[in-house]
């Protein structure tokens, strides 16, 4: 009795379809002419085992129908791996506190208390109060609370985008 090889396994169309993918990859990269491509996916086309692939790529480099699944256990070596390996996640970003609801009217305020207050002076010792040059200090003080406050908001904003350009900076370095 002699012995023979083993029997050659029977392709399906994902197979074939796979083959024709890396053969359509072959000639966009240049390696195959239209008229090699047209031979080698009909052949590909009407493969029936696996073994009827092989000679269709024997001379083209990367992977061949059938390597898929069996390259697909191991890990990808050092080599070819991407040059940085996986960073840690990025926090989310920082959100922006909105502004307290008294931080605005404290503002309009003043506004409005930089406007009257120079009026009364100017208008009211015409009608006998001669003693109101005192309320000049009524928008200083009020401004000066007013500004403190917005100093505060300043710095943290800063603070918050500073914040902002060091993780886009990571995101960036990251991307690269």
């Amino acid at each position: 009795m002699s012995e023979q090889g083993p029997t050659p396994q029977r392709i399906g169309d994902a197979e074939r379809d796979r083959a024709a993918e890396l053969l359509r990859e072959h000639m966009a990269q240049g390696r195959l002419s239209a008229e090699e491509f047209d031979e080698r996916i009909e052949a590909a086309l009407k493969a029936k085992v696996a073994t009827d692939l092989d000679p269709l790529f024997t001379d083209l480099p990367g992977p061949r129908p059938g390597q898929d699944v069996a390259t697909q256990a191991y890990a990808t070596p050092p080599w070819q791996r991407a040059s940085r390996p996986a960073a840690a996640p990025v926090p989310p970003d920082p959100v922006m506190q909105p502004r307290a609801p008294g931080a605005t009217a404290l503002n309009s305020l003043t506004g409005v208390l930089w406007v009257v207050v120079p009026l009364v002076i100017t208008f009211v010792p015409w009608l006998g109060w001669p003693h109101f040059w005192w309320l000049i200090f009524v928008p200083l003080v009020v401004s000066s609370v007013a500004g403190k406050n917005e100093s505060e908001r300043d710095k943290e904003r800063k603070r918050i985008a500073q914040e902002q350009e060091k993780l886009d900076r990571r995101r960036r370095a990251l991307g690269d």
